[in-house]
Formats: C-alpha cells, structure tokens, sequence
C-alpha cells in the first residue's frame, strides 16, 4: 500500500458489503487517498454461511482496489482491543497491527453496532465494522442500481420472471438459517408476518405472494400458518443466485422485509417500492433507528 490510504473490511451478505462499501467510498471521497477494500473475510472458516463477495461490478467500475493478503479480524479480536483502551495500555497497539497486517496501518478504527460511539475517520488506518447508514448510501445510490442490480436484471431468466409480478404481488423475506443460532439476532415470528400480510389483504384485493428465503422449512412452516388458499410462490425453486434474488426483490412494489440487511437494503435501492413492511425490533433489544433509515418503511 501507499503512504496514504484507507483499508476497509468487507464481510457478511450482499446487504452488509453494500453499507460498507458505501462508507469506504465516503473516506474516499473524503480523504482523496487510495482506498482498499479487504476481502479475506470470503476465505475465513469464520464465514460459516458460505457468503461470497458479491459487488466486484461496483468495485471494479469504481476503481476500488481489493487485497486479500491479511488475517482476518474478528469481533472477538475487537473485544481485545477494547480492553486494552479500557486498561489504557495503547502502547502495544502498534505491535498488534505488525504482527495482523503486512502494511503501515497506523490505527485500528473499529465500529461496534451495539454502541453510539462516534465514528472516528483517519487516514492510514484499517476500518473494521458494518457501518449501517444509509447516509453514507444516498449520494451513490444510483451508480449502485446502475453497475450492480440492473447488469442482474437484465439477464434473460431474471427478464422473464419478472413478467410474474405485477401490482398486486408482494415479495416476503424470511431469514432463518444462522439467525437461528445467533444470540444477538432473531428469527421473525408468526405473528409479525401474520399482521404484515393482513395488512396487505386489506389493501389489496386478491394479492399473490412471493417468499424469498434462505431456509425454505422454515418459511414455509411460518407461510403456511398463516396463507392457506392464497397464490404463494417459493422464488428458491428457480436456483438464483443470492445477488438474483437480491436484485428481483428490488422489483416488486410491496414488500415483507425480515430484519437483515438483504432485504432493507434491496428495498432502499428499489425504484418501484410503494411500500416496506419493516420489523420494529431489528435484533434482541434493539429498535431501529429511524433517523438512518428510508421513508417507505412501515413498522409492525
């Protein structure tokens, strides 16, 4: 690396690597200085849900520069580095960085979700965190739609789907999988997608449905509890790709978002969205904070 750069970390789903993705491009934009995204997090055993890095057509039309040359960092490497502010023992911080990264990080700037601690923005440093805000999303928004969800959208499978959607369709996001396991997070219950669709039965009249979801027993378990008679499609049966089904959820004029970044984010980027059904508790604890979020968004 250079002498003045930034280098970020991307990890998780197509959601989260947009938020950060969106907030390196913001430093970038800030510092005037090359910036690094670091994708190691995609050949870690950590990444236990398979994630794969999704916006290389941003990346590469952005003239973003990847490595993938340091050990990844985790949150509980994070915990460490808090405690060592807390003992105020900051002296062997630069050892740390030596023995972790190849380069000349000087500091470690890291974001806890959980906190309100004010963001601290640097130049040769490493940036380590989710960085959910949508402000840091606003100002590209549409060079996301434009390198990354319509080269999807154009595909002609995509093309030929999306001629079953229409004004009375309404995509549901049900997240299950590793949410089942993840003590911070949790799956949505009955009774949040059960209200959401009865929101949507008074509205429209003979409404079909869509589900997305990466654990279709699951989703059908909660579908099923709630719809009996209705037209309800399982879009894991056409074998899209996550960033597919990513893009088509963009579509569709109404929506049932789960509490993950897969499906707000599609929807904030969505030129067609009328309106979102959002949780009001986004993980255990935790409400959404509606300052950093969109419009459209109605929470049950």
């Amino acid at each position: 690396m250079k002498k003045n750069f930034i280098c970020l970390s991307l990890m998780g789903g197509i959601g989260d690597q947009i938020f950060q993705y969106c907030y390196a491009n913001y430093l970038r934009t800030k510092f005037r200085c090359d910036t690094y995204l670091d994708t190691s997090y995609y050949n870690n055993k950590k990444n236990f849900n398979n994630f794969k890095f999704r916006i290389n057509n941003l990346t590469k039309k952005n003239n973003f520069k990847i490595i993938n040359n340091t050990t990844y960092i985790d949150y509980n490497f994070i915990s460490y580095l808090r405690l060592i502010e807390i003992l105020k023992i900051n002296k062997i911080f630069p050892f740390i960085y030596k023995f972790f990264f190849k380069d000349p990080i000087q500091n470690f700037i890291y974001e806890f979700w959980e906190t309100k601690k004010k963001n601290i923005e640097l130049k040769n440093s490493y940036y380590f965190g989710y960085w959910h805000n949508f402000f840091y999303v606003k100002p590209i928004k549409e060079n996301i739609n434009k390198n990354l969800l319509i080269p999807h959208l154009n595909k002609i499978k995509l093309k030929r789907f999306v001629n079953k959607i229409n004004n009375k369709t309404v995509a549901i996001h049900i997240r299950g999988g590793d949410f089942k396991f993840i003590s911070s997070h949790n799956v949505l219950n009955v009774k949040y997608y059960e209200n959401a669709l009865n929101f949507y039965k008074k509205l429209l009249k003979n409404p079909n449905f869509h589900v997305f979801t990466n654990d279709l027993k699951l989703a059908k378990q909660i579908i099923f509890k709630i719809l009996q008679n209705e037209n309800i499609l399982f879009i894991k049966k056409y074998n899209f790709t996550d960033i597919e089904e990513f893009s088509l959820f963009s579509k569709y004029r109404y929506a049932i978002i789960a509490n993950s970044t897969f499906s707000l984010m599609s929807s904030y980027l969505s030129s067609n969205r009328k309106i979102s059904i959002a949780p009001s508790v986004w993980v255990k604890g935790k409400k959404l904070d509606r300052k950093k979020i969109f419009p459209k968004l109605k929470f049950i």
